[in-house]
């Protein structure tokens, strides 16, 4: 009489296979970047998505469902960066295309979503800039609206969040002023600025309490509060004689 196979190991043997597969995934991975250098798109394509389909095997969903919350946000940061810039990719490829442009539009959904909100969100957002000043993409607008979401539109404020807190009203104050700069170039610029510097001025402070406090006391609230004070008296100069 045969033996039954065991359910239980087969699943184990498959899982293993997976494992197996996964350990494979960043050859994929360099191998696509290789292929990007030498402009061969089509290669490059068919390889990222090895890459990111094999992420997905392994997270045991599919590849349009990859989320940053199946990753650890401080364990897995260069993965989460790989997969972002793999997207990158993936959507100026596909917007070379006519045919493609459902794809280009999700990739970018995607490199979005793998952006907003780790430590690398203004790298990403100086790369996409970038080839947006090239005028190069034939969705040039889906490209601009991706900058501005992922660099524009955050709602972190590093400096103003750690003088009064994330919800604060003063914090918001600084959130529309930055939205209300961000339509001038030289506003551009000074957004780009303060989130090149700012975080790693916060997160020298989250670890030293004495210099944080003394910083904000005697600097960041006391600076920012005139500066809200002016953009305020701005605001209600400019209503009364509207």
């Amino acid at each position: 009489m045969a033996k039954k196979k065991d359910p239980k190991d087969a699943s184990d043997r498959k899982r293993e296979q997976v494992v197996e597969l996964y350990r494979t995934r960043l050859a994929h991975l360099k191998r696509a970047q290789v292929f990007v250098k030498e402009d061969r798109m089509a290669l490059a394509v068919d390889s990222y998505n090895k890459y990111l389909g094999i992420l997905a095997l392994y997270f045991d969903t599919t590849e349009d469902r990859l989320s940053p919350s199946l990753f650890d946000a401080e364990k897995d940061m260069t993965e989460l960066l790989l997969i972002s810039h793999a997207y990158w990719d993936l959507a100026k490829a596909y917007d070379r295309s006519p045919n493609l442009q459902r794809d280009c539009f999700r990739c970018l959904e995607q490199f979005m979503k793998f952006s907003i909100g780790f430590k690398y969100q203004h790298v990403n957002a100086q790369i996409i800039r970038k080839f947006n000043n090239k005028k190069q993409a034939h969705n040039l607008k889906a490209f601009e609206a991706a900058y501005h979401k992922i660099q524009i539109s955050a709602k972190r404020c590093y400096v103003a969040t750690m003088a009064f807190g994330f919800e604060d009203e003063k914090t918001e104050t600084l959130r529309h002023f930055k939205l209300k700069i961000a339509k001038y170039n030289l506003g551009l610029d000074f957004i780009d600025f303060y989130y090149a510097h700012s975080p790693t001025l916060v997160n020298y402070l989250e670890v030293r309490p004495k210099q944080k406090f003394v910083f904000n006391t005697f600097i960041a609230r006391p600076l920012l509060s005139t500066f809200i004070f002016f953009i305020r008296s701005h605001v209600h100069h400019t209503k009364t004689h509207s």
